[in-house]
């Protein structure tokens, strides 16, 4: 198959020197060339992927609850506190 490498290039509005054209041309038809050889392969008995994974659903059921952190416990675990809001050191001075 002779792709129309100047076709392609108009369409994605690149300019292309004759070289540069004639490079890819030849570098677009092995690749199809390759692909032509992929199809002639025997794939009767392969099982086709659908993501690349046999894993089901990992993320937990709908009706599961998680347990919600006491915020009182926490403030009063935390080491300084002002006017009810946690203190903590300047991170730039």
């Amino acid at each position: 198959m002779d792709l129309k490498v100047d076709y392609v290039a108009k369409l994605a509005r690149i300019k292309l020197t004759p070289e540069e054209e004639a490079k890819f041309s030849e570098d677009l038809n092995k690749i199809l060339e390759h692909f032509k050889e992929l199809q002639s392969l025997n794939t009767d008995k392969i099982k086709p992927l659908t993501g690349g994974t046999d894993l089901k659903n990992t993320l937990r059921q709908d009706g599961e609850k998680i347990r919600e952190a006491d915020g009182s416990k926490l403030q009063k675990s935390f080491p300084d506190e002002e006017k009810g809001f946690l203190k903590v050191p300047p991170v730039f001075e």
